[in-house]
Formats: structure tokens, sequence, C-alpha cells
């Protein structure tokens, strides 16, 4: 196995299961853009709790949530090698 991945690849199958971990700019991309779908989503929730309904603020976050989720999930899916461990990953790249 060689630990130079093909350009699609950003994520490898996370060492705890069948999560992805990931192993490129790109993948670390994802999560960043994830992070900050949460962090938006939590600020808007906050806003919208001190002028709206309750109903309002917990839509919003949960919807920012959910897309965030989606668009990792999906992404990270696409873009997963799940024959590679991460540990396996280092191991190889450490010999190469």
């Amino acid at each position: 196995m060689a630990a130079e991945l093909p350009s699609h690849i950003w994520f490898v199958r996370s060492n705890g299961g069948s999560g992805s971990y990931p192993v490129r700019p790109e993948g670390w991309r994802v999560v960043w853009v994830f992070v900050g779908g949460v962090v938006i989503s939590a600020v808007v929730a906050l806003l919208l709790a001190a002028a709206g309904p309750t109903w309002l603020w917990v839509l919003a976050f949960l919807a920012g949530m959910a897309a965030s989720a989606w668009y990792f999930i999906g992404t990270a899916r696409r873009h997963t090698d799940y024959s590679i461990r991460y540990s396996d990953y280092l191991k190889d790249k450490k010999n190469a």
C-alpha cells in the first residue's frame, strides 16, 4: 500500500471504525467548513433566541446543523478510501 493517495482521496478510514479522517488539505477544508457551519448555526440561533419565539431558533439551529452534517458526510463519503486505516496510512507514510 503506497503512502501517496490519488488526488481525489482526501480521507481515509478512522482507526475507530467506519468514520473518515482527513489526510489532505482538501479534507481538512471540509472539516473546517463543517465546524464553521456549526458555529454560524449557533450564533444565528442565539440571535433568534433573543428576538423571537423558541421554535424559530430551534428550527434555525437544527436546519444549520443538518446542512453542515449533510455537506460533511456526503463529501467525506465521496472522497474516502475505506480500505486504508489512518494508522496504516501514517505507518506507510513514515516508511516511504
